[in-house]
């Protein structure tokens, strides 16, 4: 189901099946996604890279990312853009800016506990009773039915991803971290440029991040790079040299050394590969 305003502002929810292929194709690129997955065990292949979404979990795409095949038997899927709800600039109300899209790590995943399906399938329904009426403030209504059921997958993602408590300054400087190397990777590739950002030392930053994150904040850097680099090599026609300079390499010989040691081969042997492949 559909609700789209003479303004833009445009929201979807709705089950599909598999042959509804838009949906993670010309669709995604409206703007944010969140996919459920309501059947068996999913498999999407994304930028290239293999991904299984299991029953009763949820995904959450951005208009980056590209989908190249999918196999699901039933998927609910949640779609809206920038101008019906916008997780930047109203990330006081929410907060899932860094975390559940936009992050600069891989494409976040939240699983539904059994106790927790009943509210979710609550807003669900919900949201599709609430398309379907016919009176003015539908729009306000989608909005705090679609921020109760962020609200409610930010919580489980960071009992399942973060051991740390919801409101710690920790927590949220790696999720502003996050955004911010999301926003300006092609520009910004040390952590120091990261640090001025947020106000704190790179060292602050650092032990921060080996207080709760696996990853070092230049490895979120890094791989936010290599993404990028791998997406421009598959997915479009320009050169080495050209990817290198647009993701801020001084050279060739920095960016191919570079994705050789993310990749363990060189940009033009990771094209020709998957060239190989789809041929």
């Amino acid at each position: 189901m559909k609700f789209q305003t003479a303004t833009d502002e445009f929201f979807f929810a709705s089950g599909i099946s598999p042959e509804e292929s838009y949906m993670f194709d010309e669709d995604l690129r409206t703007g944010l996604t969140i996919a459920w997955n309501t059947g068996h065990e999913a498999m999407f292949m994304i930028d290239k890279q293999t991904l299984s979404l299991p029953r009763h979990c949820l995904m959450f795409l951005t208009e980056h990312h590209r989908v190249d095949r999918f196999t699901f038997t039933e998927m609910n899927v949640i779609q809206f853009n920038r101008p019906f709800y916008c997780v930047e600039e109203d990330d006081s109300e929410v907060g899932c800016k860094g975390v559940l899209f936009f992050g600069a790590s891989s494409i976040p995943q939240v699983h539904l506990p059994s106790d927790q399906e009943g509210y979710f399938q609550l807003i669900w329904d919900s949201m599709q009773m609430e398309i379907e009426e016919m009176e003015s403030l539908k729009l306000e209504m989608l909005r705090l039915l679609l921020k109760r059921f962020l609200i409610l997958c930010l919580r489980l993602h960071r009992k399942q991803n973060l051991h740390v408590i919801p409101d710690d300054k920790g927590a949220g400087l790696i999720r502003e971290f996050n955004f911010l190397v999301e926003k300006h990777f092609r520009t910004r590739t040390k952590v120091s440029e990261y640090a001025d950002l947020l106000h704190k030392s790179p060292k602050t930053v650092a032990n921060i991040f080996h207080q709760y994150s696996p990853k070092t904040p230049l490895q979120i850097i890094n791989d936010r790079r290599y993404l990028e680099a791998r997406r421009q090599l598959l997915y479009t026609d320009h050169t080495v040299q050209q990817i290198a300079y647009d993701i801020n390499f001084k050279d060739v010989t920095s960016f191919s050394y570079f994705f050789r040691s993310m990749a363990g081969q060189s940009p033009s042997q990771f094209r020709m590969e998957f060239a190989d492949l789809a041929g």
